[in-house]
């Protein structure tokens, strides 16, 4: 009878260890990949097919770019007061010169333009007719009734007496000048030059524009 119980016991097969439901969830996880893998970039790369990543904007045309103006301003700009700069202290022998106002302002045309040797040039202006009182009779003759306009050091100076002031002035008026029949305004300092009668002056000019 014991020998039997033993046979039987030997035959049966070995019973499953507890915990058997944990063992297969374990090769479950084995077999399945985690979604939660750290360390990596879960985005992924966009179809090189498809169509353009969104958010980004959008390519505008192209603007030709205009090219800058090359034209050489005619005139200085007019202030708003007429006023003095610096060029009254570049006249070669100023007590020549009888100051009558530190600044005025004339129109007219330009009548003629002459070359002088200490630098100057003489532009004689016509006056309209509001500035005529502003002429004296020396202004006629060789002046032609014209108001006599000098912007200094503006030309090579060989007037022996001229050339170390012009020399000196870093900053004369800039060409280019008005020509024969343009209509102009005109600012400078209004003298009488004695050592040529008492003729009526703008010297130096100091601005002038177009009219």
């Amino acid at each position: 009878m014991l020998a039997l119980v033993a046979v039987l016991a030997v035959g049966r097969p070995p019973a499953p260890p507890t915990g058997g439901s944990s063992t297969q969830s374990a090769l479950s996880d084995v077999a399945t990949p985690s979604s939660d893998v750290s360390g990596l970039d879960s985005t992924q790369p966009s179809d090189p097919a498809g169509p353009p990543a969104t958010g980004l904007p959008a390519a505008s045309p192209t603007t030709a770019p205009t090219s800058a103006s090359t034209s050489t301003p005619r005139s200085t700009p007019k202030p708003a007061t007429c006023r003095p700069t610096d060029q009254d202290k570049y006249v070669y022998n100023p007590a020549r010169l009888a100051v009558k106002a530190a600044c005025i302002h004339v129109t007219g045309v330009i009548e003629a333009v002459r070359k002088e040797a200490d630098g100057d040039l003489h532009l004689l202006l016509a006056l309209d007719p509001a500035y005529t009182h502003l002429l004296t009779p020396a202004n006629q003759g060789v002046e032609l009734g014209d108001l006599v306009i000098e912007p200094v050091c503006v030309r090579s100076v060989t007037q022996a007496d001229a050339i170390d002031i012009c020399a000196a002035d870093p900053d004369p008026l800039s060409p280019p000048f008005p020509v024969v029949g343009e209509r102009v305004w005109m600012e400078g300092r209004y003298v009488f030059d004695l050592q040529h009668g008492g003729w009526a002056e703008l010297h130096p000019l100091y601005r002038w524009g177009d009219k």
